[in-house]
């Protein structure tokens, strides 16, 4: 079968594919591609567009344990018309330093651009931060505040700060990060104060969505504003639909799309092991699953899990933001520095993190791993947490169709 493309990447057979792209019958005298690509059929709502070889449909903890077989190459699925901008991006050559957008300078953003501006750019791979805020005011001020940032005689370079605009963001960064929100809840606000900011924030996101879109633009989009998982599940679903409600595929790549705020939840369930003699533990056998609400489940070892210990570190997980809100006080140091700060740099590096990424069709936090995209990555896990995450996805599942964010046909 014959392979397409001149470049790092070549397409095995799909001759209409790469004819589209403008890409020729890889010549006999070049050397072999560094990737292959081979076409897959699969359903482009609920799996990646451009997947590794050790990709595999995500039904189970057990399920992504598997392995890349012999032979297996990268996989796309052909029949999306949104996979030309992506397939193009893939075949250039890997980052080794990016640029990041911040959109939205509030308390998180704030806290977590804090973080990554005095990120030597050698450790963080960041070289540049874009800053963005509606108030005009804020965003100078955040310029001034994290330009200001610098060590004496500091040999290490830090990354640049810019302003940036919603028109040209999608120009230049690699990677977005939306931050913005439509206000958060007040103090004394009970129960769950998360979800009740769907709805405004899913409308500032369609705006950057609809920019985003007609800059064809093909980076990382990541969310953090609350609820994140549920905001990640949106920009999938409304960048890939028409107006009669159906998929479209030509908007953002689900495995381009991910949610941080699991390692805040992460970072509380430790909190509450270090208080009780158990970090060393775990730390290095424990696990986090779910969103960043009070459905999210921690385990303080995937394989043996201890009932007694995984309920106190699950329940830290899920109440800590009350317990901070109940001071007085908003939450907001913890999310912007473990859901992001530490988060991000390790992301961009090729190394696990705590995201929401795409699962079976559903935003779920996970392991998980930018490989091109950003995947689930295989874990180990007894028959107990098999059961109870499998359980708990498709609770999200359900709940995902109340909001509207699956398609129904």
């Amino acid at each position: 079968m014959s392979l397409f493309g001149d470049g790092r990447v070549a397409l095995l057979g799909a001759a209409e594919t790469a004819e589209r792209l403008g890409w020729p019958q890889r010549r006999a005298s070049l050397p072999d591609p560094e990737i292959v690509l081979r076409p897959r059929s699969g359903d482009p709502r609920r799996e990646p567009w451009i997947a590794p070889p050790s990709w595999r449909p995500w039904r189970d903890l057990i399920a992504l344990g598997a392995g890349p077989g012999p032979g297996e190459t990268w996989t796309f699925l052909e029949s999306v018309p949104g996979v030309l901008p992506y397939l193009e991006r893939f075949a250039q050559p890997a980052h080794r330093s990016f640029s990041v957008a911040v959109a939205g300078l509030g308390r998180v953003g704030g806290a977590a651009a804090s973080v990554l501006a005095a990120a030597p750019a050698s450790r963080s791979g960041i070289r540049e931060l874009l800053l963005y805020d509606l108030d005009a005011a804020n965003q100078e001020r955040w310029l001034l505040e994290l330009g200001s940032v610098a060590e004496w005689r500091g040999d290490d370079d830090l990354p640049a700060v810019r302003a940036t605009t919603p028109e040209q963001v999608f120009y230049h960064c690699d990677v977005f990060l939306f931050v913005a929100t439509a206000g958060v809840p007040p103090l004394g606000s009970e129960n769950e104060v998360r979800l009740v900011q769907f709805r405004p924030n899913r409308a500032i996101l369609d705006g950057f969505l609809e920019r985003a879109r007609a800059a064809r633009f093909t980076g990382l989009f990541l969310v953090v504003s609350d609820p994140v998982d549920w905001l990640a599940q949106a920009a999938f679903h409304d960048s890939n639909t028409d107006q009669a409600g159906r998929f479209r595929g030509d908007g953002l790549a689900p495995e381009r799309i991910a949610g941080l705020g699991l390692g805040v939840m992460w970072g509380r369930a430790l909190a509450a092991a270090r208080r009780e003699g158990w970090e060393p533990a775990v730390r290095s056998r424990g696990l986090a699953f779910g969103p960043h609400d009070s459905d999210v489940i921690v385990y303080d070892d995937a394989e043996a899990p201890n009932a007694a210990r995984s309920a106190v570190i699950t329940r830290a997980a899920r109440e800590a933001n009350y317990l901070i809100r109940h001071l007085g006080f908003l939450p907001y140091v913890g999310p912007g520095v473990s859901s992001v700060a530490l988060t991000l740099p390790r992301l961009l590096a090729g190394n696990e993190v705590l995201a929401s990424v795409l699962a079976d069709g559903l935003y779920f936090g996970c392991p998980s791993r930018l490989d091109w995209g950003v995947l689930p990555r295989a874990v180990r896990g007894c028959a107990q947490v098999v059961s109870e995450v499998t359980a708990l996805h498709e609770r999200l599942r359900e709940r995902a169709r109340e909001l509207g964010l699956v398609w129904q046909h």
